[in-house]
């Protein structure tokens, strides 16, 4: 029945709809495959992120995705133009439908003031598709002989591939205000799939990748001494799809002096018509781990039982020593 149900919505998908891009729940712990123009926002010579979502485990096989993103902020060609890599690597339902996608990103930062407190980031995404799917895992009506499910039956389907790569390309930019340590805010927007890669198993070049805009803005504001606030919201449309997800953690610093930090945080966000999620993680010296649980409140919560997706997120920010050149004043003699 699983593998019915599977052939069923990828048949469905395929030949009727379009796909959604992969997302995240706690999307702001994936900075560059959010935008690209956030590529560099940080405090930090290097920066590495990775991500691990699974999904559906109570309706059918998991759905599972990873992603890694590595930043540099090293002036390797202009001061002020950062760039990244990313990759993720998605695997969906009891065909082992897999997309992996890798690309590169450059970001160039724009200070519009002196004080390098309010600046625009506009940015680049060069990246490559593949996407596989195994039929033979799959099941279709035309086996069912009228009394049980017979895998020996032909399909009755005629597929033109396995397989499909592709290019893709996006742009991104990002405003940020920055006038304090505890005090930020960004706010950015996305244009992805611009070119609309093929996606079709049955070579039908109108069926295409949607190209998918979005808005996403976080901040961060200190409550008092111990305490910051960290709300966030982000809104993506493709196609016939709309996205929003809102929502805010709350940091408690528990130590920030020389060479210690250690703060841990919880929050919870929403996910229109689809499910609340409850977050957590801390903060320790260069590194971010989160952890998210999803709570489906849609229409599948009969399938679902409630239960939604289970997601991990960790970051690490590199700090290059840089030890201070020694200047000597010289004096001249006098006699």
């Amino acid at each position: 029945m699983a593998k019915c149900f599977g052939g069923i919505v990828f048949l469905v998908w395929g030949m009727a709809i379009h796909a959604q891009d992969v997302h995240y729940s706690q999307f702001y712990m994936n900075p560059v495959y959010l935008n690209p123009a956030l590529s560099g926002n940080f405090d930090g010579d290097f920066r590495a992120s990775a991500q691990q979502r699974s999904q559906w485990r109570s309706v059918s096989r998991p759905y599972n995705t990873f992603g890694f993103s590595f930043e540099s902020k090293q002036p390797w060609v202009l001061p002020g133009m950062y760039h990244a890599v990313n990759l993720f690597h998605d695997v969906a339902g009891d065909g082992n439908f897999r997309t992996t996608e890798l690309g590169l990103s450059t970001a160039y930062q724009l200070y519009l003031d002196n004080d390098s407190i309010h600046s625009v980031t506009p940015a680049v995404q060069l990246s490559l598709n593949h996407r596989t799917i195994d039929f033979s895992k799959l099941s279709f009506g035309s086996q069912f002989n009228g009394f049980y499910y017979d895998p020996s039956l032909p399909t009755n389907e005629i597929f033109q591939t396995s397989s499909r790569a592709g290019f893709n390309f996006a742009l991104g930019a990002i405003y940020s205000y920055k006038p304090a340590h505890r005090k930020e805010l960004v706010v950015g927007v996305g244009w992805f799939n611009i070119p609309q890669p093929k996606q079709s198993f049955y070579n039908d070049d109108g069926i295409k990748r949607d190209r998918r805009l979005l808005f996403h803005a976080r901040a961060v504001y200190a409550l008092n001494f111990e305490w910051d606030v960290q709300p966030a919201i982000s809104a993506q449309f493709q196609g016939k799809y709309v996205e929003v997800l809102v929502g805010s953690n709350f940091r408690y610093i528990m130590k920030d002096r020389k060479g210690e930090y250690l703060a841990p945080y919880a929050g919870i966000f929403y996910r229109s018509a689809d499910a609340a999620y409850l977050t957590g993680g801390v903060y320790y010296n260069n590194w971010i781990a989160g952890i998210s649980y999803d709570i489906n409140v849609s229409g599948l919560t009969v399938a679902s039982k409630t239960r939604g997706a289970l997601e991990f997120q960790l970051q690490y920010i590199f700090h290059i020593f840089k030890p201070k050149v020694a200047q000597f004043r010289v004096c001249p003699d006098y006699l």
